[in-house]
């Protein structure tokens, strides 16, 4: 079977009906994984890519260095998170805890200087629950994988 697909040959039942290889899914943290990814990077290379435009909707920058380099460390951080997920397998201890703590740090953060301080623009609360949104989701993956490991394994012919 396998050399039939390396030649390029459909597949066919018994019956004569094409038969399609399954399709490899990825887990749920993978998928979490590449969508913080994809947030981390857009959102930090917006400052990167069009300071002023940022500034417009975010407030103004008097320090446009420090805004770029907090940018290009959640560019790379987003990076991470999408080679950690399209790598598969188990979600690794590491890349959970960055993902997390760096969600959380975020959004206290957000909130204390867009919420409680007032001292940057409430766009800013957007990206705190965004972050929180996050945070939650890898608890739930995490609790979700726990269950999983928990139970007994299937019996391969029942």
């Amino acid at each position: 079977m396998a050399a039939a697909r390396e030649r390029g040959e459909e597949l066919r039942s018994v019956a004569g009906a094409n038969i399609e290889p399954p399709v490899e899914r990825l887990p749920l943290w993978s998928k979490l994984a590449i969508a913080q990814g994809a947030y981390c990077v857009a959102t930090g290379a917006w400052p990167l890519l069009h300071l002023r435009s940022f500034a417009k909707v975010t407030g103004p920058k008097p320090e446009g260095w420090l805004t770029k380099s907090v940018g290009a460390c959640l560019v790379n951080v987003g990076l991470h998170f999408l080679q950690a997920g399209l790598r598969r397998g188990r979600a690794r201890r590491d890349v959970r805890g960055l993902a997390v703590r760096m969600a959380l740090t975020f959004a206290a953060f957000d909130f204390y200087y867009a919420g409680v301080r007032r001292r940057v623009s409430p766009v800013y609360l957007v990206n705190g629950f965004a972050q929180l949104g996050f945070a939650a989701l890898w608890a739930l993956e995490r609790i979700g994988e726990q269950r999983a490991l928990s139970r007994p394994p299937i019996a391969a012919h029942a």
